[in-house]
């Protein structure tokens, strides 16, 4: 039986996400898609807008039929360690045996082209990487360079953010020698970084998510952004001087934090004020939200997943029947209090940093919106029957 696996954020979910999926369990002859997705916070560094649990529902109400939680060290980390931490993820499962994703290009070929020579890194490719980085460019745009030069590479394939995200997922099937089977869906309708204008969004067909967080925050649709942890972060970099701990926080990006620090008023303002032709603002907002929720190192595990939807339906067994064949080594969180129990203390101790990242949106949330809203403990995975 193929199981196929997508790793995404879904902030939010939209109808571009719904055509991932079907299209994904279409071409691998999938019956059940199992989707890792991003918890209260993105890879770019910033706060989902909706609640993981709203947005795992709208997954599993778009197609999806079992939806697990990316620990947040991976979640909220470079493209590359996002996608090994994700490949890891759906490998760990035992039963996932496709991996899809959505790309500009449409084909796999060129993207595992473009992996397998990143993980040979030729003299060339070195040699002209080295040098775009003594130039100043940022590591990413370097490594594009790099390839694009050493490589019969199309540098316009390297300049398309799905396309990127794609290449590293075929880097860390090579580099974890996982099993999965990767597969493309072309993508369509608007640019991953088109915003329309207003109102187009909800007539586009199939609009991006950047638009509709534009949308969202146009109607003032109850939802959180980067200023609600304005004066969080703030305390957390007060409290915290030795910046170089955190994972994606160079001595070079802690000084230019720290010669803003004396002026900081808010999390944009000293993101602009550290912005650099190195460091990219998506680089420094992971750093500093990885000091705010406590993120070091990376540790290249996957010792518990969260379970945070599934459907089960009527006329088939249900995606229920999949969980039971996941390995003892990866625990599946769905009885937070119970199951916690079974983790070492070695593994507990990297799920607190993902309860704390819970435990901080949550409240923020709850004060925004004079609401109360349950905890981890109490929160129960969304069902759809």
């Amino acid at each position: 039986m193929n199981v196929v696996g997508i790793i995404a954020e879904f902030n939010p979910f939209h109808a571009g996400h719904a055509y991932l999926i079907q299209q994904a369990k279409k071409a691998t002859g999938s019956e059940y898609a199992v989707v890792l997705m991003n918890g209260c916070f993105v890879q770019r560094g910033e706060p989902a807008v909706f609640s993981k649990y709203d947005r795992a529902r709208a997954a599993l109400e778009g197609g999806a039929d079992l939806v697990l939680e990316l620990p947040l060290r991976f979640g909220i980390s470079s493209a590359g360690d996002f996608a090994l931490g994700g490949v890891m993820a759906l490998s760990s499962l035992g039963f996932v045996t496709h991996l899809a994703f959505g790309s500009e290009c449409g084909e796999t070929g060129t993207l595992q082209t473009a992996a397998s020579l990143l993980a040979e890194e030729s003299e060339d490719f070195r040699r002209i990487l080295t040098q775009a980085l003594r130039e100043g460019l940022p590591y990413p745009a370097a490594r594009a360079m790099a390839l694009s030069k050493s490589a019969d590479i199309p540098p316009s394939l390297l300049e398309q953010p799905n396309n990127i995200l794609g290449i590293e997922y075929c880097l860390a099937l090579k580099k974890l020698d996982s099993p999965l089977i990767p597969v493309t869906v072309p993508r369509i309708g608007m640019g991953y970084h088109d915003a329309g204008s207003t109102g187009y969004p909800t007539q586009a067909e199939f609009p991006s998510a950047t638009a509709l967080r534009r949308k969202i925050s146009q109607d003032g649709t109850p939802h959180l952004t980067l200023a609600d942890f304005d004066s969080a972060l703030g305390l957390a970099l007060l409290q915290n001087r030795d910046l170089t701990k955190y994972k994606d926080i160079s001595p070079d990006l802690a000084s230019r934090i720290c010669r803003f620090l004396p002026d900081y008023r808010t999390i944009q303002e000293l993101v602009t004020r550290c912005q650099t032709r190195a460091f990219t603002d998506g680089r420094i907002r992971r750093g500093l939200m990885q000091c705010l929720l406590g993120i070091g190192t990376t540790d290249l595990s996957i010792p518990y997943l969260r379970l945070l939807g599934i459907k089960k339906e009527p006329e088939k067994k249900g995606a229920g029947t999949l969980l039971p064949q996941v390995p003892g080594s990866c625990h599946i969180l769905s009885r937070l209090a119970v199951d916690i129990k079974q983790l070492s203390p070695d593994a507990l101790s990297l799920f607190q940093q993902d309860l704390f990242a819970a435990d901080l949106y949550r409240q923020t949330w709850c004060r925004k919106y004079n609401v109360t809203l349950p905890n981890e403990f109490q929160s129960s995975p969304a069902v759809i029957k």
